[in-house]
């Protein structure tokens, strides 16, 4: 399972490098709109640290219960609020950015996760036989 974490986590990070590329080429093509692109990276940066520090805290809370722990851990919503608090103040008050768009930002590695998850479910689906035996008649 774990195995699998990691290279979700890669995938996600891979496609949250790739939407940050698009919103540097568009604040390039389109400077007319560059607090609401700037404000968009902002916010994708904190999400995809968000996302990666959810997965460490995963992966923590698995390695305790595989140990048989029974030391209590959370998976830190607050410091992940303060992240996204964290971009929102550096956008808007030290680069003057949208904070729509560092709202939108925000939720980019979740959705790329949540997008990236219902295309497993679908891969998996086509792999998988129809019927019990796993011949085709």
């Amino acid at each position: 399972m774990i195995d699998n974490l990691s290279a979700y986590l890669k995938t996600v990070t891979r496609l949250t490098f790739f939407f940050l590329s698009v919103c540097c080429v568009c604040w390039a093509v389109f400077p007319a709109q560059q607090a609401w692109w700037g404000g968009l990276v902002i916010g994708t940066i904190a999400s995809l640290v968000n996302a990666l520090h959810l997965g460490w805290k995963v992966i923590r809370i698995g390695e305790n219960a595989a140990a048989g722990g029974n030391r209590r851990s959370t998976l830190g919503y607050v410091t992940r609020a303060c992240i996204g608090v964290l971009a929102a103040v550096i956008a808007t008050r030290t680069f003057d950015f949208r904070i729509e768009a560092v709202a939108a930002g925000l939720i980019v590695a979740q959705l790329a996760t949540l997008l990236l998850g219902f295309w497993t479910i679908r891969k998996r689906e086509r792999t998988q036989s129809l019927d019990e035996r796993g011949e085709n008649n």
